[in-house]
């Protein structure tokens, strides 16, 4: 375990529970057990399986180790659930639930505050092109870490676009054999952009065309349902 993991164990552990907490009584009632031993479960999995893996790719100190650290909370939560007969697409139904409850908990303010954010493009795009270079930087010295490439002028039909060019939660699947979860993962995207009524829409992942995740917004437009998963409703949408 790479010593910043070891370092935030328990820090670790209090995020876990808090993603996982607005779940905590589904997670019971499909495992048969209270809800503090299945949380226990969930912990120590992550800990053995995921801590214990992580690459190190920049810390505290960039936005994209939360979101390796935090999406691998529901893998270790899927992997439980397979010992209670649970399936992919039930784990995948208490992602969304678990995102979807997280989001509705915050402010409605700040959700329209963030709406707002998300509408203004020279905001947008003056925004990302910093995460760009940040990005940037941070890959020289922690190789396979998140890159990021904010496409301007926006995709054709878009009014703003950017691409993930690496992304560590894909490669960590390749390597771990998580790659089941991807597309559930990615499908939070949806979840979280919904919540603050943002239309997102997505044709490429990495880890399912090994080139790029793309990010592509249409101000004005309805977001897409999130479930079932975007992936398997036929639109050509990932």
């Amino acid at each position: 375990m790479h010593e910043y993991y070891a370092k935030n164990r328990a820090r670790f552990r209090k995020d876990m529970r808090a993603l996982l907490g607005p779940i905590a009584n589904e997670l019971s009632e499909k495992c048969g057990k209270d809800r503090e031993t299945v949380l226990e479960e969930i912990c120590a999995h992550y800990e053995r399986n995921m801590l214990e893996n992580f690459p190190y790719i920049g810390g505290d100190a960039v936005s994209g180790t939360k979101n390796l650290t935090g999406a691998y909370c529901f893998v270790s939560m899927g992997e439980v659930l397979k010992g209670y007969g649970v399936t992919l697409e039930e784990a995948g139904h208490l992602m969304v639930l678990a995102y979807e409850r997280r989001f509705q908990s915050m402010p409605g303010f700040v959700r329209k505050i963030l709406h707002v954010l998300y509408s203004n493009i020279g905001i947008l795009n003056r925004m990302f092109r910093r995460k760009d270079a940040a990005n940037a930087r941070n890959a020289v010295l922690n190789p396979g870490s998140f890159e990021t490439k904010t496409m301007i002028p926006p995709e054709e039909g878009y009014d703003f676009s950017y691409h993930n060019l690496v992304c560590p939660l894909a490669n960590f699947a390749r390597k771990y054999g998580y790659g089941e979860y991807m597309p559930y993962l990615c499908n939070l995207d949806y979840v979280m952009f919904g919540a603050f009524d943002v239309a997102l829409r997505r044709e490429h992942t990495c880890f399912e065309d090994g080139d790029f995740c793309d990010f592509k917004m249409k101000l004005g437009e309805k977001p897409l349902a999130y479930w079932p998963p975007v992936f398997t409703q036929g639109g050509g949408y990932k």
